[in-house]
């Protein structure tokens, strides 16, 4: 079961990732009316939604099943995609918000918990790392893909030809969502005894006030995130135009980007045992920070071009390791609960802080990149990463 689970959250994942516009987003809502600051209010509204939605999905998922709240993650990802093949009004972009924010929400604790559970007992930390490097990866390769080919189906980004490639992205959705029924429940999350729901947030709760280790990685988790969702879909692709980038060269940039992200990810774990955790950890959150700073100085197509496609490629490095840090602090029982609630103060961290940097961008492009590295290298100081605390 363990590899088919496995092979089958990564199918599902692929066509989660599998988004042929994405890349260009920014620049269809510019041309539909939309200022940069309601295209990230969209964005807010939707980390917003992933915010409240956490914890009820994440006890969803310890009480009735992963492979179910993959499934509902799957198929509002997919309803939203439908609507935005209609979708004409600001107001339609916020109920697309609304669904997308929802069927994150029912993935993001699921799908460790589920691939957690269905590892073999024996050192499922180190294992842990290898199975969320290579689901990682694997889920890059899709927007590896699906840029380029977008890039071809959208060609000069008019309006009328991003309809094709959002209408691919629901048939993607929907073969994913096949895939999720053929999903199993790992034997350590189908006890037919399962805790009330306020049990479930007590002991949660509980378990990140008493582990110091554990409230130390979700701190990290949450001040240091690198934005990297606002700076693919917001703020890089009209920095790249403006510095002479063409609708085609952003989209092969963020694949190119997202294909380094498949090696980055896949071997994270390599670069932890050669550093050692510490080293490692500090090195891979440090490093987002000090790329925004060389992006806000660099000017012209080739060097934008390359910085973005380095930071897309690293800013998520360290991902798969703290999943494994992370997991092997919670008990199976809670453990979709737990990371619910690192993952929905992270969001509300998000949510707050998009719509921040896009009015700085609204001045400024390089004053918001300015800023995004400044926060990050200032909690990663302040939170001293260099320290992490070791296991309790």
């Amino acid at each position: 079961m363990t590899a088919g689970n496995i092979n089958k959250v990564i199918v599902i994942s692929f066509a989660q990732r599998f988004h042929l516009y994405v890349h260009a987003v920014a620049l269809l809502l510019l041309a539909r009316g939309l200022s940069l600051v309601q295209i990230s209010l969209i964005e807010s509204i939707m980390i917003f939604t992933i915010f409240l939605m956490e914890v009820p999905t994440g006890i969803l998922a310890d009480r009735l099943g992963r492979k179910w709240s993959i499934a509902a993650s799957t198929f509002l990802l997919m309803c939203a995609e439908f609507i935005f093949i209609f979708a004409r009004s600001f107001e339609w972009y916020i109920v697309i918000a609304l669904l997308t924010g929802t069927g994150f929400a029912f993935a993001s604790g699921a799908v460790e918990a589920l691939v957690y559970d269905s590892l073999p007992a024996d050192s499922r930390e180190d294992a842990m790392k290898r199975a969320m490097g290579r689901l990682n990866s694997y889920s890059q390769i899709a927007f590896v893909i699906a840029p380029v080919l977008g890039g071809f189906i959208i060609g000069d980004a008019r309006v009328e030809n991003f309809i094709p490639a959002i209408a691919l992205t629901v048939v993607a959705l929907c073969i994913g969502l096949l895939v999720c029924f053929t999903l199993r429940e790992p034997a350590a999350s189908s006890s037919e005894e399962r805790p009330g729901s306020l049990s479930l947030l007590r002991t949660g709760f509980a378990l990140l006030a008493g582990n110091r280790r554990l409230r130390r990685l979700a701190m990290l988790v949450v001040f240091s995130t690198p934005f990297t969702a606002t700076l693919v879909t917001t703020l890089a692709p009209p920095y790249l135009v403006q510095n002479h980038a063409t609708p085609f060269v952003v989209g092969l940039t963020l694949s190119l980007g997202s294909l380094l992200a498949v090696i980055t990810q896949r071997y994270a774990w390599k670069l932890e045992a050669w550093l050692g955790q510490a080293r490692a950890v500090a090195l891979l959150i440090l490093l987002p920070g000090l790329l925004y700073w060389l992006l806000a100085a660099a000017t012209g197509p080739i060097a934008t071009v390359l910085l973005v496609t380095f930071m897309y490629g690293a800013n998520d490095t360290k991902a798969p390791l703290f999943s494994a840090y992370q997991n092997a602090l919670i008990s199976s029982e809670n453990r979709a609960t737990v990371l619910s609630l690192i993952n929905m103060f992270a969001s509300l961290f998000i949510a707050m802080g998009a719509p921040i940097y896009a009015a700085l961008a609204q001045t400024s492009l390089e004053l918001a990149f300015v800023t995004i590295g400044a926060v990050i290298v200032g909690s990663a100081l302040l939170l001293r990463v260099y320290r992490l605390p070791q296991a309790d």
